[in-house]
């Protein structure tokens, strides 16, 4: 009994029932404070869960509305391109697949090595990676987008109208354009002609637009010469007259033509005949030739727009500063030396320019009759260095493999 008195009520423990009852109380009203402050699971993991964007949309999307990302597409576009060449070069160079067939032109592929399987198969990934980006499609619609911030053809009209070639050429001189030497005279605009423009890889219609803008004049804008031909054939004058604000007869082509305005062709199969009519006064080779496949094509297309082009013709070529400045196989000063010494053509250095990503240059087919002695006049004679493709740099910052050769065959044509 003094054992029982001594122990005092708050010591005494409380029933395993009681105790159990409290603990799961506390539990649910834990998770019932819980529920109120947060969101379901599965509700907050949909917020968190995002699925990955792509870099472009596929072809068929709507156009790009970013500049960051178009600038993104053609970057990776210059880069897989430039990668996939590097592939399908070594997968030549082990008999992989001849020099005028593609990977995708492969039949059996049971008499193909591992080696050689390995190869294609890099291509092939290549070839996946360029059409996540949208591809070619995707590519065009792009450099439409980048071209908004700085038009080629805007730098193309501002130098002809510098020349005074927007208003024509004089028509007697069809084995000449040498006409940028001095300005042009505002009277000699009834003897002049179109000016014969060729727009390689169009990706827009600008200079199209250019060629069909019209004005229109009023009673004193009249040229003396229209007034008098009405005052003798006794016809009724007209208040206003329409007339072409540019002298130009552009052709734009495109191995994909985004317009019906230009005319779906590639450039290689162009074949003009041996007239000097047939000729071009300008040809605009804008962001093309790094496109082009292989270093002998890229040789070619340059080759073709020296021939295309009648003597005082001048090409309007740009491409990435990237195929000059981080290219294992090329520099500056080679690349200028092989349109020079190798090709034939004049750098017309007081009209040339460069943006910190694009190199920019304006070309002139010398005329027939300027000596032998003078740079840029040697063509007809081609020195083996410019057959090969030489290893120039080395070291991890000269990245891709862009390269430009010649091929004695088309000189000899």
């Amino acid at each position: 009994g003094q054992t029982t008195a001594s122990v005092r009520p708050s010591s005494i423990q409380p029933p395993l029932v009681v105790y159990l009852s409290h603990r799961l109380s506390t539990v649910l009203c834990t998770i019932d404070s819980s529920s109120t402050k947060r969101s379901p699971p599965s509700i907050m993991n949909m917020k968190r869960s995002r699925r990955p964007q792509p870099l472009a949309p596929p072809p068929h999307a709507q156009a790009l509305r970013s500049r960051k990302r178009a600038r993104q597409v053609t970057t990776l576009f210059h880069k897989y391109t430039q990668e996939r060449d590097a592939a399908v070069a070594r997968a030549r160079a082990v008999g992989g697949c001849r020099e005028e067939e593609d990977v995708e032109e492969q039949g059996d592929s049971s008499k193909l090595t591992p080696l050689k399987m390995k190869l294609m198969d890099d291509v092939r990934k290549i070839d996946d990676k360029i059409a996540e980006i949208g591809g070619r499609e995707e590519y065009q619609r792009a450099s439409q987008m980048n071209t908004r911030m700085f038009s080629t053809s805007k730098w193309v009209l501002g130098i002809l109208g510098r020349w005074g070639w927007l208003d024509g050429l004089p028509i007697g001189h069809t084995n000449s354009t040498r006409t940028h030497e001095r300005k042009v005279d505002k009277k000699e605009k009834s003897q002049r002609r179109d000016v014969r423009l060729l727009e390689v890889g169009a990706i827009n219609t600008q200079l199209i637009d250019a060629a069909a803008r019209t004005r229109t004049r009023t009673n004193n804008e009249i040229h003396d010469n229209t007034q008098k031909q009405v005052e003798s054939d006794g016809n009724k004058f007209q208040p206003n007259q329409t007339e072409r604000v540019y002298r130009l007869d552009v052709k734009a082509i495109d191995i994909r033509s985004t317009d019906p305005r230009i005319q779906q062709l590639d450039f290689f199969d162009l074949h003009l005949q041996h007239e000097p009519s047939t000729f071009y006064d300008v040809i605009v080779n804008s962001m093309v030739i790094n496109c082009v496949t292989t270093p002998a094509q890229r040789g070619k297309m340059l080759f073709l727009c020296y021939k295309y082009l009648r003597p005082g013709g001048v090409c309007f070529l740009t491409l990435p500063k990237l195929c000059l400045l981080q290219s294992k196989c090329m520099s500056r000063s080679y690349f200028e030396e092989i349109l020079t010494s190798g090709l034939g053509f004049e750098i017309m250095q007081e009209v040339g320019r460069d943006s910190p990503k694009i190199a920019f240059f304006v070309l002139r087919r010398p005329e027939e009759e300027v000596s032998e002695s003078k740079k840029g006049t040697t063509r007809k004679i081609l020195d083996d260095k410019f057959t090969k493709m030489p290893t120039l740099n080395r070291g991890k910052q000269f990245r891709n493999t862009f390269a430009v050769t010649l091929n004695n065959d088309d000189f000899n044509e």
